[in-house]
């Protein structure tokens, strides 16, 4: 079957290759099918033999066509083929498809609703760096170590060590960032069917990694000062649950953090329960007053600790850790292993480098400082609307905002999007997907444009 080239676009190689998908696509050339030979279609359209042989091994590389010795070149038995659609998860809210089809990190300064901060904020010098000092030496290439780079993992250990986390190079495991952390004690904790307890509003990612294990999720109501020890006390005693995943310091979404006598009761209850805590520390870097990690109270036979560097140095690191008890590191890295084999070593040696930079400290403390500033100044904001806001000033990066009566989270976010705004709405964090007068404010992002928008919105409601 003579192939049919294009005359006009892309080099003679890619018309050829693009003739050949063409064909099989439209079912002239079927699964199983010789191709003319090299010589026959360079003859037939005036090409070289080079360039067909190029586009052969293109297709070939590419797994459209099988080279047999001595034979030629044929149409691979599964080529044309389509393969199953994928599962598609069920869609729980319109605000669900909202946020999943308009996540784009690169407009980083119109996302109100984002997760992370704006990339200026970021030590890109420190980066750098760090990235020249790896280059002069011999980059990894070969997997790293199942546990995690071991010089990173020293390092963090005795940092964790300050804070009062009985930390050591044998319960400390490097992960793919504190998403894999939590994937994986998930895995190693929670089996379908389980009651499992989580802050409610929650970390909207943690709740539906939780649906997805099959786990029976319930909502712990928050008040500023942490979760509602009463209210806590009468879920556990119910229930029974077998974990309580907890975001105790500058909590996402409501910036909020336990104070002394939340964490103490907090781990009074699961102690009184045989209740797991996995404690979503992530923010740990940003952290410069009150009670410090609950881990340092409870100790590991209790509390799984997880935490990352990343968040605050620079998200595509992605690098995350677990501080556990012996036998609960035991089977996080093997579930690890089955998982992805190592993490990144290449990834957790630019992160060592950043956190060994002289600099390191002092642009921690300016990072604070910064965080702070723009929190107030976000509340400045929302005063000037009359909207409520629900925990004191700090260094946290959300603020978690009271909507007025008039106004309807869900079709706020839909109304923002042609302003070229992401909000959060509350129904994302809320542990049984009910729709919360509530947003979820990104501190770095709440410019003037979204407090315009916000006050035109409600006076139009």
């Amino acid at each position: 079957m003579p192939l049919q080239l294009d005359q006009h676009h892309g080099s003679l190689t890619d018309r050829i290759i693009a003739a050949v998908r063409s064909a099989i696509r439209h079912g002239q050339l079927k699964p199983g099918e010789k191709l003319p030979s090299i010589r026959q279609l360079a003859a037939g359209h005036g090409v070289s033999t080079f360039t067909v042989v190029e586009a052969y091994d293109r297709l070939v590389a590419e797994g459209v066509l099988q080279a047999r010795r001595g034979e030629g070149f044929f149409v691979t038995p599964a080529a044309g083929r389509q393969p199953a659609p994928p599962r598609q998860p069920q869609k729980t809210a319109d605000a669900f498809w909202l946020i999943d089809n308009r996540f784009n990190p690169a407009d980083s300064d119109r996302q109100p609703g984002s997760g992370w901060l704006p990339d200026d904020w970021y030590d890109h010098e420190s980066l750098a760096r760090s990235l020249r000092a790896l280059g002069r030496g011999t980059p990894p290439t070969a997997y790293g170590e199942s546990m995690g780079c071991t010089p990173l993992r020293q390092w963090l250990a005795a940092q964790l060590q300050e804070s009062g986390l009985p930390a050591s190079l044998d319960n400390l495991l490097l992960t793919e960032g504190a998403s894999q952390a939590l994937q994986l004690a998930i895995r190693v904790l929670v089996e379908a069917g389980d009651c499992v307890l989580v802050d409610d509003p929650g970390y909207c990612n943690l709740i539906t990694l939780l649906h997805m294990a099959g786990a029976r999720v319930v909502g712990v109501p928050w008040t500023e000062h942490g979760p509602d020890t009463a209210q806590l006390a009468s879920l556990m005693q119910q229930h029974q649950p077998r974990v309580f995943f907890t975001n105790p310091r500058l909590h996402n979404p409501t910036g909020a953090s336990y104070d002394y006598a939340t964490a103490h009761r907090v781990l009074q209850l699961a102690e009184q329960h045989a209740c797991w805590i996995v404690e979503d520390d992530v923010s740990a870097a940003l952290v410069n007053h009150g009670p410090g990690p609950l881990q340092a109270l409870g100790g590991t036979e209790r509390v799984v600790y997880i935490g990352s560097v990343s968040k605050h140095l620079a998200p595509s690191l992605r690098v995350g850790f677990v501080l556990a008890s012996d036998s609960v590191i035991d089977a996080l890295v093997n579930h690890k292993m089955v998982c992805g084999l190592s993490s990144s070593l290449l990834n957790e040696q630019l992160a060592l480098g950043m956190l060994r930079d002289s600099s390191y400290r002092r642009r921690l403390h300016k990072l604070q400082q910064r965080l702070l500033a723009a929190n107030l100044a976000a509340r400045d904001g929302f005063a000037g609307l009359g909207w409520q806001v629900f925990a004191p000033p700090g260094n946290s990066l959300f603020l978690w905002v009271r909507l007025p009566e008039q106004l309807d989270a869900i079709r706020l976010t839909e109304a923002a999007l042609p302003h070229g705004l992401l909000l959060a709405p509350g129904v994302l964090f809320s542990p049984s997907r009910t729709p919360l007068p509530w947003l979820r404010c990104n501190i770095a992002h709440c410019q003037p444009p979204l407090f315009a928008f916000l006050a035109q919105a409600a006076a139009l409601a």
